[in-house]
């Protein structure tokens, strides 16, 4: 077994045989999550038999562009629609307005500080953007940006990275003034960006990729922020074939992860074992006796299943 933080986070790494032989209630003052790195596929119904969740370790959102705007919206949850026309006309209130623009050093000097901002308030935030501010711009004939403005002030930006051979826009980097957040700007930001994939003439947008853990580096709300605007899921392997791992994950403490906090595992065949397909589930980690699963059941998941556990802190265990 390997004790390790991962931003923050106190993880055991362990074989299978560890996993199936150890009594990992017995350990959740010491660590949040027991995990086994590549678990062969034909150990993981022990495994599961064990609490053990198999999963992708990373998850991808993409979406179709579809043929039209109102096509695209019309894939929505109605609420989800209303909640886009109040938006834009906040927008059309506030007298902001949006622009498509190349990615340039003077647009990074203007970028760069409002998403170090927004990072900074993240519990675990990392300006990825900013540490690859040269790499940004030696791709850039391969970047767009939409940008929303305020007067003469950016309030919001996503940095996008096209790929014509995945037929693929990646919403890459992206950031939006607090005031203006909370407004509903991300969710219009984000459909700029479909927008501008579509008159591109590309097939797919995709938000980026997510550690398939949400607790930690990302938090519940971002998934189901993605899932509302349209966005499905899906094992990275199944966009990048040969770049996705799998892992096992056992969550037996909320120390220094959200409550709740949650994963996305192998949905069941119909033999009952879990099978490495596109098809997921949530697994759901909470000291609540009771919560409302609802903001996080879009319908492409095949179950959504609450796991509770008691409010054990690192700090003060009892």
């Amino acid at each position: 077994m390997i004790r390790k933080k991962a931003f923050g986070v106190p993880i055991a790494v362990v074989s299978v045989d560890e996993a199936l032989d150890g009594d990992w209630e017995a350990h959740r003052h010491e660590v949040d999550i027991v995990r086994v790195p590549n678990p062969p596929v034909e150990r993981w119904p022990e495994l599961v038999s064990a609490g053990f969740f198999p999963k992708p370790q990373v998850v991808v959102w993409r979406a179709a562009t579809a043929g039209s705007e109102k096509e695209f919206l019309d894939g929505l949850p109605s609420k989800d629609r209303r909640n886009v026309f109040a938006a834009r006309r906040r927008v059309v209130a506030g007298g902001l307005r949006f622009e498509v623009l190349p990615v340039s050093p003077a647009l990074l000097d203007a970028f760069l500080p409002l998403y170090e901002s927004q990072v900074a308030r993240m519990r675990h935030g990392w300006a990825v953007a900013t540490e690859h501010r040269a790499r940004i711009l030696d791709s850039a004939d391969q970047y767009f940006a939409v940008c929303v403005w305020d007067g003469d002030d950016l309030a919001g930006a996503c940095l996008n990275l096209q790929s014509r051979d995945k037929d693929e826009v990646r919403a890459r980097f992206s950031a939006v003034v607090p005031d203006h957040r909370e407004a509903g700007l991300p969710r219009l930001l984000y459909l700029e960006v479909v927008e501008e994939a579509r008159r591109r003439g590309f097939g797919w947008v995709s938000l980026g990729s997510d550690p398939n853990l949400y607790g930690h580096i990302v938090k519940p709300g971002l998934f189901g922020f993605k899932s509302r605007l349209g966005f499905v899921a899906v094992p990275s392997h199944f966009v990048d074939p040969g770049s996705g791992s799998d892992q096992a994950d056992r969550i037996v403490g909320l120390s220094a992860l959200t409550d709740p906090s949650f994963v996305l595992a192998y949905a069941e065949g119909a033999d009952g074992r879990p099978q490495r397909g596109s098809a997921l589930r949530l697994e759901m980690f909470s000291s609540a006796d009771q919560l409302d699963l609802r903001p996080y059941s879009p319908a492409y998941l095949t179950s959504v299943r609450l796991h509770h556990l008691d409010a054990l802190s690192l700090e003060n265990p009892r």
